[in-house]
């Protein structure tokens, strides 16, 4: 009898869970408002330490997108969001490492290469111009520091008017966590493009 109650409570507790995750979509869905409409690509599920899911969604030209996120507040730091198209260009970024902060990292990098070369230089010439350019790369690696702080939370949605028609493809993953669970809500909205002109 004990086992029996163990099991029916682990079904119901897995299911209720699961269902947390639907309502996830759900809830979103109620904020879409015209003249946005709910498209059917939207997904919702759950993640687990190291899950990964590949959606490919599919975008006609002649309308507006918006691609939003909604993550539970206990995996919120161990996922990863990227879309990009079939070419591999990158066009949204959640967590994770995004192109400016490779950039960022390898600029830090370099500025450590050129501290140890520092160290070794005989010529006054030589170590002027590596002063200077230690000097150059400090002020772009500041430059870049303060414009990710400007930019302050990341933004939870992306929005976008494709020019023709295009396959895009959202990889989201959850890396190692503390938590074992949490649920991911993809939710895309469309609507008919704005004209412009005639």
């Amino acid at each position: 009898m004990k086992k029996l109650f163990v099991i029916v409570f682990g079904i119901l507790s897995i299911s209720a869970f699961s269902q947390n995750c639907a309502d996830f979509l759900s809830n979103a869905k109620i904020g879409v408002k015209y003249p946005w409409k709910f498209d059917n690509q939207s997904k919702t599920g759950l993640f687990t330490p190291g899950k990964t899911s590949v959606i490919n969604i599919v975008c006609q030209e002649g309308k507006d997108y918006k691609v939003s996120f909604s993550i539970s507040s206990s995996i919120l730091k161990s996922v990863t969001i990227a879309i990009t198209d079939a070419e591999g260009n990158e066009y949204y970024t959640y967590g994770g490492v995004s192109k400016s902060n490779k950039e960022l990292a390898s600029k830090r990098e370099l500025m450590i290469s050129y501290e140890k070369q520092k160290l070794t230089i005989k010529g006054s010439k030589a170590k002027l111009q590596l002063d200077k350019d230690m000097e150059n790369l400090q002020l772009e690696i500041n430059k870049m520091e303060s414009e990710q702080q400007t930019f302050g939370a990341p933004k939870m949605f992306f929005e976008f008017t494709p020019a023709t028609a295009m396959n895009l493809t959202v990889t989201i993953t959850m890396g190692e966590s503390k938590y074992t669970k949490g649920c991911v809500a993809m939710l895309i909205t469309n609507k008919p493009g704005e004209n412009q002109g005639f």
